[in-house]
């Protein structure tokens, strides 16, 4: 009677939990949070990667920047002339339309280097050192660094590329503005990796 009692009182008796099945529910727990947790280190490995990447492609684009500009410095000092026979840039002595393959060989200096008071370069002289000494610049400074200039029909200007390898490149998702970017007779073809960065040179 007293035991009938005591459970009348406190309400209906329940069977204890067994301990295994606690041990069992603790470890599915366990393994979902170890689950979430290697998603999450995934997810944040990929956004690191992402950021010294862009990072990266940052720099390259500062570099480009940087050696458009000491182009067009030596080009305005070799503008040259119209008239009576152009010479200098209106000779068309500083274009440079090769395309990326054709420029896989390490551009080399001339053996008129126009250093000196007794070169008596011309102004063609003086462009080809100009081009090859900034193309050996480019090429030290990006990852297969290469070139392409094409005067303005009709202005003073300068169309100007520089072009380089990302070694880190995304998939196909970046080709349409890779290909806005680069000129049509670089014959880039299915390569993404080839970067361009557009400059336009105003003499």
């Amino acid at each position: 009677m007293r035991l009938t009692s005591c459970f009348m009182r406190f309400g209906r008796w329940r069977q204890p939990i067994r301990r295994d099945r606690m041990v069992g529910a603790s470890m599915v727990e366990v393994l979902v949070s170890i689950v979430l947790a290697s998603f999450a280190l995934l997810a944040l490995a990929g956004v690191n990667a992402a950021s010294v990447r862009y990072t990266k492609m940052a720099q390259y684009r500062a570099t480009a920047t940087q050696l458009a500009n000491d182009m067009g410095e030596r080009i305005r000092a070799n503008k040259g002339v119209t008239n009576p026979a152009p010479t200098g840039f209106f000779a068309g002595n500083y274009d440079f339309t090769t395309d990326f393959a054709g420029q896989a060989a390490v551009a080399t200096l001339p053996a008129q280097l126009c250093n000196t008071g007794a070169s008596n370069c011309s102004a063609a002289e003086i462009a080809d050192l100009d081009l090859r000494q900034w193309r050996i610049l480019v090429r030290e400074q990006l990852p297969d660094g290469s070139v392409f200039l094409r005067r303005q029909a009709g202005e003073v200007a300068m169309d100007l590329w520089v072009i380089w390898r990302d070694p880190a490149v995304a998939a196909v998702d970046e080709a349409p503005a890779l290909a806005a970017e680069c000129p049509d007779s670089l014959n880039r073809g299915g390569d993404f990796s080839i970067r361009c960065s557009y400059f336009r040179i105003n003499l």
